[in-house]
């Protein structure tokens, strides 16, 4: 509303939880173009694909080594939470 004021710390508040909010949309996004498969996971076949259709290339180590980087559970795939 018109005349309403609040304090930079409020304002400062508010943007970051919106920031986190869309980050997290984005994140999710992103996620979703690597699990073409709908497992709720990244697995080392879905990250090659996205790699050659980005005309990236990488060893199978170096992918390999992503998923490793990434793999929070130890079951060789990045879940999705």
């Amino acid at each position: 509303k018109e005349g309403t004021k609040i304090s930079f710390s409020d304002f400062m508040s508010a943007m970051t939880q919106k920031m986190a909010e869309d980050s997290k949309e984005e994140i999710m996004k992103a996620f979703k173009l690597f699990d073409d498969d709908e497992t709720g996971k990244i697995s080392f076949k879905n990250l090659k694909r996205v790699a050659k259709e980005l005309g990236e290339n990488l060893t199978d180590e170096e992918l390999q080594e992503m998923i490793d980087e990434a793999d929070r559970d130890g079951d060789g795939e990045v879940n999705e939470q």
